[in-house]
């Protein structure tokens, strides 16, 4: 029998904390917190990695982890790393750093590890998929299609915000593509892929934990970590100019926008 110290989910909480420890170091040295979001996407590909090491299963199954979400975070993960400026932190962090001041780089680190443990939790939908019976072909061809989709969507979204920066002032808000139907387009379609995992483990008894972590990946988005903050440095920096876009455009999922 495995013992508990050679299990896959004890290695993967031991590797996200040993990446989040590092970043952790990392921005006491730099005073940008950043890093924390490359460590959080590097623990899920490190966590789906030492369980596809780990964890014996149906070729099909293993193909499906390798794409979600190995492939999947490679690409954000790259993505972060070239957006990432060591003297420019983001406004959610350094609203953090300003507000906690007393002990700060104590509550900085429980925060990364905080985040070590959400690499964990969201890495399990491949766990499950590597430990549930091989699944069907119709599976693997419908979470294809679904993933591709929300790739090419979340790829569009952030190339057209990246264009008009380069083109525009600050101060002016991106409305354009797909921006015109959604506030947070990149977060939708970065919440959509998270239905591959329902469909994979459609006939496996990890079913429903699958649509509960997409309901958590919901709610972090809409009301932790992901909207809400950005709204409010998107207030602060663009004032009425973001109110009007936030009058006329949803929140969320791609809708008709209202320009009354």
């Amino acid at each position: 029998m495995m013992s508990w110290l050679n299990s896959p989910l004890f290695l993967a909480c031991t590797a996200c904390v040993m990446v989040q420890l590092l970043a952790w170091l990392m921005q006491m040295k730099t005073k940008n917190a950043d890093v924390v979001d490359i460590a959080w996407t590097l623990g899920i590909i490190l966590c789906a990695g030492l369980y596809l090491w780990l964890i014996p299963s149906a070729n099909i199954n293993a193909l499906m982890v390798m794409m979600f979400p190995v492939v999947w975070y490679l690409r954000l993960l790259f993505h972060l790393i070239l957006r990432f400026d060591v003297h420019h932190e983001d406004g959610r962090y350094l609203n953090l750093r300003n507000h906690w001041d007393e002990n700060t780089q104590f509550k900085f680190l429980m925060f990364f590890m905080f985040q070590a443990m959400l690499s964990v939790l969201f890495s399990l939908t491949a766990y499950w998929v590597l430990l549930s019976p091989e699944m069907a072909l119709w599976q693997m061809v419908t979470a294809m299609i679904l993933g591709l989709t929300a790739l090419v969507g979340v790829s569009t979204a952030d190339h057209q915000l990246l264009r008009f920066k380069k083109t525009h002032d600050s101060s002016e808000v991106c409305d354009v593509g797909l921006w015109q139907y959604s506030r947070h387009p990149n977060y939708f379609f970065e919440w959509l892929h998270w239905f591959v995992y329902p469909i994979l483990l459609w006939n496996s008894g990890y079913f429903w934990w699958s649509l509960l972590v997409v309901l958590m990946m919901l709610l972090f988005l809409l009301k932790l970590t992901g909207i809400p903050f950005s709204e409010q440095q998107a207030l602060k920096k663009r004032g009425a100019a973001y109110q009007a876009y936030m009058n006329k455009t949803s929140p969320f999922i791609l809708w008709r926008p209202n320009d009354d």
